[in-house]
């Protein structure tokens, strides 16, 4: 019977994490360019994890209308979370040393990359000027949640705590 109980407890939790996912997307314009010809890009936000909940970052679009290359970085304000390489290198038949081409970048991560509570999503561009268009999407799950302890009642302290009055010993 108890082992019942617990799998009806884990199909109603399993259940219920469903139901607190959230589809969410971000866009951010022209990641990567620049004033001028000095000086390197700022990094561009584009989007911030909501507190107490976590994205799952599963697919990166970068449109790369100004044909930039090298890779763009998404990074929280921790550290460098992936990276998506802009140029892809095509190989034809009767060209041994084959060319580059710049194209529009799809990436798709089947887990998720996460990103934590109230954390940004960054995106930098290296070595971009001109600058592209990147759009995440992912999907909201529930955060980690901070113990707060367990308290037990009574003690010298547990109904001062609460802001309650010290009940007589015998009524305890």
């Amino acid at each position: 019977m108890k082992r019942l109980v617990a799998v009806c407890l884990l199909l109603t939790a399993a259940r219920g994490a469903g139901a607190y996912e959230e589809a969410v997307s971000g866009f951010a314009a022209s990641v990567g360019a620049r004033e001028g010809s000095t000086g390197s890009a700022p990094p561009v936000t584009v989007y911030v994890v909501p507190e107490d909940r976590t994205l799952l970052l599963t697919d990166v679009l970068v449109a790369n209308h100004g044909q930039e290359v090298g890779p763009l970085y998404l990074a929280d304000s921790q550290r460098t979370r992936c990276s998506v390489e802009l140029l892809e290198t095509m190989l034809l038949p009767n060209n041994p040393q084959g060319f580059s081409t710049l194209q529009n970048a799809h990436v798709t991560f089947s887990t998720g990359i996460p990103f934590g509570p109230g954390e940004p999503v960054i995106a930098t561009l290296a070595g971009g000027s001109r600058g592209v268009d990147v759009t995440i999407t992912g999907k909201l799950v529930p955060g980690p949640r901070r113990s707060r302890g367990v308290r037990l009642p009574g003690g010298a302290r547990g109904d001062e705590e609460r802001g309650e009055a010290p009940r007589p010993q015998s009524a305890r």
